[in-house]
């Protein structure tokens, strides 16, 4: 059986991993770009974690539940992943121990998440416990901005994920029956209800018996072009930055909750002497293959404010761009699509790496004609869009978020009522959105509020 996956990230090169183990014998060949541009992988802290991701609504409805399930899984298998791919460490760095910090750099919204942390983390017996700030190695902030509460989520981990990548990749080359193609596809060739073949980037043409597409953020480009009713896939341009410093290392991942329609502020170990901090977001319709200065400045000033006053005199090493695959719902693509012998695996946003030993060896099972979790049906690339909030869940949230992300971004309100004006002013801006898109039953994703406004996902008015 001849497999081609389309795309050498995380996705692609797991399911490539999971193929091989699953004994039975094919002949892979995954098609990508060795350099692998605008890969988020690449660009993130390839953060490990099921509970320090959530939020006070993360577990609201059941799909949220199943995607959860699913995270704590990976949280199980990724030590054993580590000891098959790098099993004496060797070039990989990687470990774990999260501190989970709650600070007041911004307003409640830290705090209730947080708190929720702390509670699910009871509720599901996640092993953690609270620590006083101070005892955080390495951990300096500014004293305006120093915690007053932190967690240390002792099976939550980080691993650097170019390392990891190039160590997978190497494993997987050493099988004669892995082939990788150091191009892009330009057109897949469909006919009679099926991928005939694939049109490479460099005028060759690949024939495979299956296909899977788990090209990232560039996948509605090839998806689209099939006309399947495939959601649009958007570009989070997500930014993190390398420094170097002997005197500033840490030893475990230290970072904020999530706030402000992003993942906090953190730093991960990355390293002898290196440390990376962390990230960005912005979604885009379209790539950009560089980082704002702007979103460098607030990242830059974040971790030395709330992390590590000592950064400022650590060298800056290098300036990491990547695009989280995003979904026009915010919710992954995976399984099989109508056409026989194509499936997807995609629209993962941050937790692609994070999920890849469970989801794509759940895809491989699926696609050996096998019984997979039932709930995964709800996320099949030629759904309808998932619409879990309400429109005054959408609205009281999104507000809630931009004013969090305001004071994240140095925002001082005068002492009147500005602050109160300003959310009146965003909430019936956010109104005015909903019903020009018809949304009257159903909200807008916050993150996705710009690509509703600016008519790049339809609503149904």
């Amino acid at each position: 059986m001849k497999i081609a996956i389309i795309g050498n990230g995380i996705l692609g090169l797991m399911t490539a991993r999971a193929w091989l183990r699953s004994g039975i014998n094919v002949e892979i060949s995954i098609i990508g770009r060795q350099s692998r541009p605008g890969s988020a992988t690449r660009a993130a802290a390839a953060m490990l974690n099921s509970f320090a991701e959530l939020e006070y609504d993360s577990l609201s409805t059941p799909l949220d539940r199943f995607k959860f399930d699913l995270s704590r899984a990976a949280t199980a298998a990724w030590p054993a992943v580590f000891e098959d791919i790098c099993p004496t460490g060797g070039d990989v760095t990687f470990g774990f121990g999260t501190y989970m910090l709650n600070n007041s750099a911004t307003d409640s919204l830290d705090d209730d998440n947080f708190n929720a942390v702390r509670e699910f983390a009871a509720e599901f017996a996640e092993p953690c416990e609270d620590v006083d700030p101070r005892d955080i190695p390495n951990y300096h902030p500014d004293p305006r901005y120093r915690a007053l509460r932190a967690l240390l989520l002792k099976r939550e981990g980080w691993v650097n994920p170019k390392q990891f990548l190039d160590a997978l990749q190497a494993k997987l080359a050493t099988n004669q029956r892995v082939t990788f193609i150091d191009t892009e596809v330009s057109k897949l060739d469909m006919g009679g209800g099926k991928i005939r073949g694939a049109e490479l980037a460099d005028g060759s043409r690949l024939e495979a018996d299956a296909f899977v597409l788990a090209n990232g953020a560039n996948l509605s480009r090839l998806a689209g072009e099939l006309g399947l009713p495939i959601q649009r896939v958007f570009y989070g341009i997500g930014m993190s930055i390398e420094m170097q410093s002997a005197e500033n290392i840490h030893t475990h991942c230290v970072r904020t909750t999530n706030r402000g329609l992003a993942c906090g502020v953190y730093s991960v170990p990355y390293g002898p002497d290196r440390t990376l901090i962390g990230a960005s977001n912005y979604i885009s319709p379209i790539p950009h293959d560089h980082a704002h200065v702007g979103s460098a400045y607030t990242l830059l000033k974040a971790a030395m404010d709330q992390i590590n006053n000592k950064f400022y005199r650590a060298n800056l090493i290098s300036v990491n761009v990547g695009w989280r695959p995003t979904t026009s719902d915010t919710y992954p693509l995976i399984g099989k699509t109508s056409l026989e012998n194509l499936w997807i695996i995609g629209g993962t946003k941050r937790d692609g790496f994070h999920l890849s030993p469970v989801i794509c060896a759940d895809l491989v099972t699926s696609m050996q004609g096998k019984s997979v979790d039932e709930r995964y049906a709800q996320l099949a690339p030629e759904r309808s869009l998932i619409r879990n909030l309400t429109r005054e869940e959408a609205i009281s949230k999104t507000v809630r978020h931009q004013i969090n992300a305001a004071f994240q971004h140095d925002f001082s309100p005068a002492r009147n009522r500005m602050l109160e004006q300003l959310e009146r002013n965003i909430r019936t801006d956010l109104e005015s959105l909903h019903d020009r898109v018809g949304a009257a039953e159903w909200g807008i994703p916050p993150e996705l509020t710009d690509m509703y406004r600016y008519h790049h996902i339809p609503g149904t008015a």
